[in-house]
């Protein structure tokens, strides 16, 4: 997956109370430990971490042109150096 692209809720998954299951998201990165996807979920506005398997990609390698303005704005947090 690359960074913007769509992907689709395949699992029953409580996000704050709306169940993203169907809904699709915008993926932002996997986590090199865990193997979780972050993916931002607009009808919810809130980030969720799913496995690749629990999701679906709705066009590989295709990054709409609105996900593409969204993602240029996200930074991920940091740890400030001492």
């Amino acid at each position: 997956m690359i960074r913007g692209e769509t992907v689709k809720f395949l699992v029953d998954y409580d996000l704050y109370d709306h169940n993203i299951n169907g809904m699709t998201g915008i993926f932002l990165k996997q986590d090199q430990k865990t193997g979780k996807c972050l993916i931002y979920v607009p009808k919810v506005d809130e980030w969720a971490e799913l496995l690749p398997e629990q999701l679906k990609r709705v066009k590989p390698d295709h990054v709409p042109a609105k996900n593409k303005k969204f993602i240029e704005n996200v930074r991920l947090m940091g740890t400030p150096a001492a």
